[in-house]
């Protein structure tokens, strides 16, 4: 009985969601089903199994009824105009897949405050230099831009914003703003445009030369007291690899050379 009850509950969700998906004549059946359904609780009350099993024989002929419906549906759901012939399905093409590295430029493009077209009316690119293409207060044009910061970096101020040289001329040749730049050949002040490589702060982290206070001579080398012997290590996104322990410094160097190229790439600095 409990299954019959959810038959006519499902034919009750079906028409709600459906209106018009039926036919007149199916519309005439269900209409003499419903009125068989209201006499069943005088039906169950008065013992009659015979009228019970009749109207559970209408519920399964309703519920066939209801899934032919549905697969009717669900094939008319697409209209016509939009199915391609066999023909042309087979020549369709598929649309050319979009490269990620184009879609992270155009968003990066769309990320910069400071546009391409702005930097190049402020300045002429020349070797390597960037110079003043209007008379701005003090500055003349023709003027060099930039000054040296005290990090050892060449910067120019644009809208009362500092910005490293290397990212602005990356900026007038690329289309955008990169995070970092990073000097192919450890130079900060070669600042020509074949120098310059787009990096994140990791990798410039791995582009770093020796610590000031390494005694090794070596970078990524030290000298482990406890243990009596020279020890490799090497930082990839902030996260410390340890190399081993080693007889020679010499030995030490050369473990860190070897990871270095292997987790830093085109980044690896060794000295």
């Amino acid at each position: 009985m409990i299954r019959f009850f959810q038959g006519i509950k499902r034919a009750a969700d079906f028409f709600n969601a459906n209106p018009s998906g039926v036919g007149f004549g199916t519309e005439r059946r269900l209409q003499s089903l419903e009125v068989e359904i209201g006499r069943l609780p005088k039906a169950i009350s008065d013992r009659n199994l015979t009228s019970i099993m009749n109207l559970e024989y209408d519920i399964y002929e309703l519920k066939e009824t209801i899934k032919t419906l549905q697969n009717t549906l669900d094939k008319e759901q697409v209209p016509t105009q939009l199915v391609l012939p066999a023909e042309q399905a087979k020549t369709f093409k598929k649309p050319k897949a979009v490269k990620l590295q184009a879609v992270e430029e155009t968003v990066k493009k769309v990320k910069s405050k400071l546009t391409q077209a702005k930097v190049k009316r402020l300045f002429e690119y020349r070797d390597g230099e960037l110079y003043w293409k209007k008379s701005v207060g003090t500055v003349k044009k023709g003027d060099e831009a930039g000054s040296m910061s005290s990090t050892g970096y060449k910067k120019v101020g644009i809208d009362k914003n500092a910005y490293q040289y290397g990212r602005i001329i990356y900026l007038m040749f690329h289309g955008y703003l990169p995070e970092c730049v990073s000097y192919i050949d450890s130079n900060p002040l070669n600042t020509r445009i074949e120098n310059l490589r787009e990096a994140t702060k990791s990798q410039i982290c791995c582009h770093k030369k020796k610590l000031s206070n390494n005694t090794s001579a070596f970078k990524g080398v030290s000298f482990n007291t406890q243990v009596g012997k020279y020890k490799a290590a090497i930082v990839k996104k902030k996260k410390l690899y340890h190399l081993g322990y080693f007889d020679t410094p010499q030995e030490a160097y050369k473990a860190y050379c070897k990871a270095a190229k292997k987790l830093h790439g085109e980044f690896a600095r060794v000295a």
